[in-house]
């Protein structure tokens, strides 16, 4: 009789070990994890991930809210525009890519903070940072460079020593580039 219940107990181990070994094999590896902006320490991460896992033609973790092959565009810099293109055949000579020319500053206009100026090798949006005293930059707003020259306005806050830096994504002339604009004083 003993021995009946052993074998009972241990077909009925078996038999859970099996449902247990099946239903992790019917989960989908495609969405094992449902990646988010938050999940990326900055957005040149979440770019990698986005590329990898899809990119622009297949986004399964909604990383690119509006459409443009750009992921997680309000997380902070570094920053990426790469949508996995690449493959360039080796044969000529694709020049090298400049760094664009940015003429931004931090001025005090009538008692207002403002970034101006011009990046005449963009136009689009772009990311300012801003560094608070004892920090690192983060990310602050997102303007855009307007036609036809690439025209910059905005106002920018923080307090006596914020210091402002612009970051304009790469394009296929230009590299990601990034500079110190200016402070608050």
């Amino acid at each position: 009789m003993r021995s009946i219940a052993r074998l009972v107990a241990l077909l009925l181990t078996l038999t859970g070990l099996t449902f247990v070994g099946l239903s992790s094999v019917t989960v989908s590896p495609a969405h094992a994890k449902d990646a988010n902006c938050s999940d990326f320490g900055s957005q040149a991460s979440a770019q990698s991930y986005f590329i990898n896992h899809g990119g622009p033609n297949s986004d399964p973790d909604g990383l690119d809210s509006d459409g443009d092959g750009i992921a997680c565009e309000s997380n902070p810099c570094p920053c990426s525009t790469n949508t996995g293109g690449g493959g360039n055949g080796g044969g000529g000579g694709t020049p090298p890519k400049k760094f664009h020319v940015i003429h931004l500053r931090v001025a005090n206009v009538s008692g207002n903070f403002k970034v101006l100026g011009k990046v005449p090798t963009y136009r689009g949006k772009f990311q300012i940072l801003r560094k608070l005293q004892g920090g690192g930059f983060k990310f602050y707003t997102r303007t855009q460079a307007r036609n036809p020259d690439g025209t910059v306005k905005i106002q920018v806050k923080g307090p006596k020593g914020s210091c402002f830096k612009a970051s304009v994504p790469s394009t296929p002339k230009y590299k990601l580039t990034t500079k110190v604009i200016g402070c608050i004083k």
